[in-house]
């Protein structure tokens, strides 16, 4: 499925499932992951976040690098065992952050899946336009596929920010403004606010009547509950 419908998946199943209740027991749990977001998380970890969105369908985690308003190329990330596995999708984009010496064959193949065993790509996977899937056993050292920044090192780190704050989605448009929206569940966002001047003045009220409408967390935190009756 291409990653522009299973992003809309996701959000349709947010939309679907904030309207239904869950236990009041809930709401002290999120807000203890609230807590703990907005106390321990470092810059460098919400700078990453301003590049990448996350969002999950089933086992799958999807990763979205964002710039504005445009989606540039998706990822899923995921470890089976001793191996990790990277599927990329648009990789002509992907290669502008990710040099490599593999050549991507967009016209035939729709994505490609890279299986990493300790420092080697043992296998390399491709699904073409059909849906047919291909796979073919290697044994390329990572940093020599990936010259430049190697993509598992980095899908690696925002898995390791996504399962230390256990949020199930993220969302961030620089075109709107530089704030963070962290989903904590189906029902609650936590949103990041470090300076409401730099907010679209188009969307501007919405957003800061949204945060001002949450349960304050600290500076520039606030936790808001959605789609209540």
């Amino acid at each position: 499925m291409r990653p522009r419908l299973l992003i809309i998946s996701t959000l349709l199943s947010l939309t679907i499932l904030t309207k239904c209740r869950q236990p009041d027991t809930t709401e002290k749990a999120i807000e203890g992951v609230a807590i703990n977001l907005a106390n321990n998380i470092d810059s460098s970890s919400l700078n990453l976040l301003r590049e990448y969105c996350y969002g999950s369908r089933g086992d799958n985690h999807f990763w979205q690098r964002v710039s504005g308003d445009t989606n540039l190329f998706a990822c899923s990330y995921k470890i089976n065992q001793d191996t990790s596995e990277l599927t990329i999708w648009q990789p002509y984009n992907f290669v502008k952050d990710f040099p490599t010496s593999y050549y991507f064959d967009t016209s035939n193949y729709s994505n490609y899946t890279f299986s990493k065993h300790l420092n080697k790509i043992v296998r390399l996977s491709r699904v073409s336009k059909y849906g047919v899937k291909y796979y073919k056993d290697t044994m390329a050292f990572a940093n020599q596929l990936f010259p430049g920044q190697e993509p598992f090192i980095t899908f690696s780190q925002l898995t390791t920010i996504k399962d230390k704050y256990k949020f199930i989605a993220t969302s961030y448009r620089s075109d709107i403004g530089d704030f963070i929206v962290f989903w904590l569940s189906p029902q609650y966002k936590l949103t990041y606010l470090p300076d409401t001047n730099e907010v679209n003045e188009k969307f501007k009220k919405y957003w800061i009547d949204d945060f001002k409408n949450g349960k304050k967390i600290k500076e520039h935190w606030s936790l808001i509950k959605v789609g209540t009756e």
